[in-house]
């Protein structure tokens, strides 16, 4: 029915786009949270309400002079624009409906930890992971999860060392692997495993060459695989609960939308670093992980494909946020420097900005585990930016924006 009136559609979104600037963040996050098409942008689904205002508008206005007489036209027009705002009420109702919905199912705090790229977010999932609350996903029921783990058995279950046999091929082809990314099958992961359920997953495109694959990836719409993420969750908290989820993977940056409207109160922190150190640290596990796997990798492809894929990432999400597309009071910037110099200052603040408490003795067991695992217990990892044979000031100017807005230093 609205192609017919798309024309009208279309000038009243602009009128929209003037009148209701402040407005539309608001207006889009609940379209999300109502679980409604996407394909709807705010002025539009906003003009869409007024268009159903404008069209039962004279059967009001017929009804009202008909009760009241010459009087009943304003009356008329009076409830038209009730009726309007009924409906714009009636969207909030069903975002509040669905995001109640969708907690009883999951009754947790669901904390995203996500980051721009290598910026000390595995360090950051370990810390968390000493607090008894969280729920972290292991590598090993991400990877086998099916049936769901079971709190009696879950340190002990047998997949734990079929998925560390399988992860640590990866060490035996390349040993230095540990100092760029420590796995194990009794250790946190990223969502990447979670969303390879689906096919739709970074974990492809950074093992192997597959330009097609990179192109589908960053064209297609992911919500279906972030609500297929959503269910997974549910069956692996379904016989071993603790107080709520805290997750983290670089890809969600580029889905944060979708992320959002599947989870729209979700809570994602996000960790900034140089984005030109990252550039080096990056490209240099790319090459590795897909040496793994092939004969020959062509690094100048590879330095190509991580520059302009980060540029995009980080200039997407500065986009976002300074249009109000996300909600910021659900979003916590952390900058590596400060998460490495004082970690448990770092955490105490995060705890603080979720409102939850973050007890003594949890305190002292991040203490502890700091004790026990050095930063570079496996060796270090060599890289530099100067590797990847890229302009320095070129790539500097490239993240200005990011750089002055967050506050992130320049280590290179």
């Amino acid at each position: 029915m609205y192609r017919i009136f798309q024309p009208v559609i279309r000038v009243l979104a602009q009128l929209n786009r003037g009148a209701f600037r402040d407005f539309l963040p608001n207006i889009y996050r609940e379209i999300q949270a109502a679980g409604l098409p996407r394909t709807w942008l705010p002025e539009e689904y906003l003009a869409k309400l007024q268009l159903i205002g404008l069209l039962v508008s004279p059967f009001l206005i017929v009804g009202c002079v008909q009760w009241m007489g010459g009087f009943g036209i304003v009356m008329g027009v009076i409830f038209t624009f009730v009726f309007i705002i009924l409906l714009r009420r009636n969207l909030r109702r069903k975002a509040i409906i669905r995001l109640t919905n969708i907690k009883r199912r999951m009754p947790f705090m669901l904390d995203l930890m996500t980051l721009l790229m290598e910026a000390g977010t595995t360090f950051l999932h370990e810390l968390l992971t000493q607090d008894p609350r969280n729920r972290v996903p292991m590598l090993w029921e991400a990877m086998y999860p099916a049936p769901p783990p079971e709190t009696a058995s879950f340190l002990t279950d047998p997949r734990i060392e079929k998925a560390d046999r399988e992860i640590r091929i990866m060490d035996e082809i390349v040993p230095a692997f540990p100092t760029m990314h420590e796995n194990a099958g009794n250790l946190p992961t990223e969502c990447i495993f979670l969303l390879a359920q689906e096919f739709a997953t970074d974990l492809f495109s950074g093992a192997f060459e597959i330009p097609s694959y990179s192109a589908w990836m960053s064209t297609t719409d992911k919500l279906a695989s972030y609500q297929a993420h959503r269910r997974l969750l549910q069956l692996l908290q379904s016989r071993h609960r603790l107080d709520r989820w805290v997750l983290k993977a670089p890809s969600h940056l580029s889905q944060l939308p979708e992320l959002f409207a599947v989870y729209p109160d979700a809570r994602v922190v996000i960790t900034h670093r140089d984005p030109l150190q990252v550039l080096g640290s990056l490209t240099n596990l790319m090459a590795t992980l897909r040496g793994m796997r092939s004969r020959a990798v062509d690094y100048a492809s590879v330095v190509w494909q991580m520059s302009l894929g980060y540029e995009m990432l980080v200039q997407r999400v500065v986009e976002q946020r300074s249009a109000g597309l996300l909600p910021e009071d659900q979003i916590f910037d952390l900058r590596y420097p400060e998460l490495v110099a004082d970690p448990s200052g770092s955490l105490s603040r995060l705890y603080s900005w979720l409102g939850v408490e973050l007890p003594q003795p949890v305190l002292d067991g991040i203490e502890s585990f700091l004790a026990r695992r050095p930063q570079d217990k496996h060796g270090i990892h060599q890289y530099g930016f100067s590797d990847t044979g890229l302009d320095l000031a070129e790539e500097r100017a490239k993240y200005r924006v990011y750089q002055d807005r967050y506050g992130v230093v320049s280590e290179v």
